[in-house]
């Protein structure tokens, strides 16, 4: 038997095919939101939201205002506001900062940070809680791939993640961590 999130996986594939037929179907847009709605994190959900977005102008801002209020739980607050401020507004531009990985007719754009293109907040957090089982168990070569990452990709918030959740156990920080943080101190080179 497959996994709910195996599934919501699947229609989310499923529906975004659709949508690169029919752009503007809004029954197609809403299944597909509530088929984010099913998977954890909040990069499925902002990227389907991002796509309601670049498809209807302020015609549709009910339309819009409805699909924000479904996700709206489910996102930063910030990136709530954002997207509350262009429910009224005409289409987003297809290449948009709002968009994600999980968007399929909107594109993100290159006018996010470094980390951000190459690492999701959910990916983020998510190696933060890998590394935390990584410590607890002794895995040195685990722990090392963690901080090679934040060092590679400059991935500041699983590094704090991590970092803090580890000093909250008032234990000292394993080998390498001192200088990881202070590698990712440093000014960070566009590239």
């Amino acid at each position: 038997m497959q996994s709910p999130t195996w599934l919501a996986r699947l229609a989310l594939r499923r529906y975004a095919r659709r949508l690169l037929h029919n752009p503007t179907s809004v029954p197609v847009h809403l299944a597909r939101l509530n088929a984010a709605l099913e998977l954890p994190g909040t990069e499925p959900v902002q990227g389907a939201l991002a796509d309601i977005f670049v498809s209807f102008d302020a015609a549709e801002s009910s339309l819009k205002r409805m699909a924000l209020q479904l996700a709206g739980e489910r996102l930063p607050a910030h990136i709530a506001r954002w997207f509350e401020t262009q429910v009224t507004q005409a289409q987003l531009p297809q290449v948009s900062a709002l968009a994600t990985r999980w968007s399929v007719l909107a594109r993100p754009s290159a006018d996010i940070s470094i980390r951000a293109r190459r690492s999701s907040p959910d990916d983020s957090r998510a190696l933060a809680a890998e590394v935390l089982r990584a410590v607890d168990e002794q895995d040195v070569p685990a722990q090392q791939a963690f901080l090679h990452h934040c060092v590679t990709c400059h991935d500041n918030l699983a590094f704090m993640l991590a970092r803090r959740a580890l000093l909250q156990t008032g234990d000292s920080l394993p080998p390498g961590w001192d200088l990881v943080s202070r590698q990712l101190e440093q000014p960070q080179v566009a590239g």
